[in-house]
Formats: structure tokens, C-alpha cells, sequence
């Protein structure tokens, strides 16, 4: 699952500016998925639909770090493993906090007042292996403040090389630090590839959701993204 992608933000769909080769090759010689409908035009309540196939209004989740995916619900990673899967899960989580601790994350809204209240880690809700996050990360060195990227953000520039704010964990109390530099989305595949093999090698069946970061803000262009959109304003190769 990409994060925020708009209908637009593809080369094969017309975009001016936007190239993604891989994903027009996709769609053109596969399929375009243009009538998946989302359960919401928002992060959590399409995300927790997704986990139990239930109507956001019915779970509770109704916005972005509003609510979460409360122990009455049956999140398919509990139907699948009563079935003999292993589960996992990379990248964003958003359907709850990783932590009780007021502050130690990124928060905002009803999650960063009450963070034990919210408390849902994936670890929880029949989640075998885990690398998630909390909410959102910069799409390059996801750990790393990035800074301002137009004169609009300058206010940003003290916070530029800091700690972002979020995490990624891998169980209760459990944070990854090795190999979290560069591509946001390499960093999740590096993840979810061994998982998905894995479970092959062992003739398991598995279920794996990859949520990535991507296209959400704050979105920063590494060297090899940025080269191609040379001809662009410094802010525009993001």
C-alpha cells in the first residue's frame, strides 16, 4: 500500500512532471486497479478497513490518529494464523500507538495525549514479525529530520539532521536502528523480502502487509531520484 498517492501522481495517468517508469511498465502490462475502492480518503480508517473489512463508522477509526483497532475487532491476522499462517508486517501501522509513553513519538491529536489509552501494536493483534512505525517518516533517511525543503518550511531549519520523532520497532519496547539509511522504501523491502522468502522455503503459507511511507510528506528525493528531475527548482526534485 503506497501512502497518500493521489489518482494523479503517476506518469501513466498523465501526470506532467511525475516519471515512474516502473509503475507505467506496470500498467501497461498489467493492472491498473481503477475501480479499488478505498474504504475512506484517509490514512487510518482505509488501513483498519483493511484489516477487518468493516466500515470505518463501525470500528471507530474515523480519521487520522482518531481511534484504533480495538481488541473487539478480528483483524484477518487472527483468521489467517487460526488457519496455519505466519503474519507480518513493514512499514506504516497508524491503527494505534507503539508505546504508552506521552512524547516519545511524533504524535499528534488524541494519540499524543493518550498514548496507553491508544495502545495497539501489531505485536497485539496476532502480528508474527513486525518493522512498523508509528506514522509517517521522511521518504529518505527516514530517521533524520530533513529540514526545510522551500523557504515556505524555513521555520524547520533548526530542527534539520535531528532525531525525526518516529520509530521503527520490532515488539514491545524493541527499536531497529542498522540499516535505516537512504530509501525509506528499500529500508521496509529489506524487511519484508526475507519474511516472504522465508516462509517460502519452508512451504508456509504467510501473509505480509507492506505498507509503505511513500508518497506521503515530508517527501525527500535521494541523489538517484532527484538526477531525474534535473531540469526542475531544488524544492520541485522532492
Amino acid at each position: 500500500m503506497a501512502d497518500d498517492q493521489g489518482w494523479g501522481d503517476t506518469g501513466y495517468n498523465g501526470h506532467p512532471h511525475l516519471r515512474t517508469p516502473h509503475l507505467d511498465q506496470m500498467a501497461a502490462e498489467g493492472v491498473t486497479f481503477t475501480r479499488f475502492y478505498a474504504a475512506a480518503a484517509m490514512c487510518s480508517p482505509t488501513r483498519a478497513s483493511c484489516y477487518t473489512g468493516r466500515n470505518p463508522y463501525r470500528f471507530g477509526v474515523t480519521f487520522a490518529m482518531k481511534g484504533m483497532l480495538e481488541p473487539t475487532e478480528i483483524p484477518i491476522t487472527t483468521v489467517l494464523k487460526q488457519h496455519g499462517y505466519t503474519t507480518g508486517h513493514f512499514g506504516k501501522w497508524h491503527l494505534g500507538t507503539l508505546s504508552k509513553t506521552v512524547g516519545d513519538q511524533n504524535r499528534w491529536g488524541t494519540f499524543a495525549k493518550q498514548p496507553e489509552r491508544y495502545y495497539c501494536p501489531p505485536w497485539e493483534r496476532d502480528v508474527d514479525v513486525c518493522f512498523v512505525t508509528e506514522s509517517k517518516v521522511p521518504t529518505w533517511n527516514p530517521l533524520v529530520h530533513p529540514g526545510p525543503i522551500s523557504k515556505k518550511q524555513n521555520q524547520q531549519a533548526s530542527k534539520q539532521g535531528q532525531p525525526y520523532g518516529n520509530e521503527y520497532f520490532t515488539g514491545p519496547g524493541q527499536k531497529e536502528t542498522d540499516n535505516m539509511d537512504g530509501d525509506d522504501s528499500r529500508v521496509i523491502m529489506d524487511r519484508a523480502i526475507p519474511f516472504i522468502r522465508d516462509a517460502v522455503q519452508n512451504d508456509r503459507p504467510f501473509f505480509a502487509a507492506v505498507w509503505f511511507h511513500t508518497p506521503h510528506s515530508p517527501v525527500i528525493g535521494g541523489p538517484k531520484y532527484r538526477e531525474m528531475y534535473r531540469e526542475q527548482p531544488e524544492p520541485a526534485q522532492h
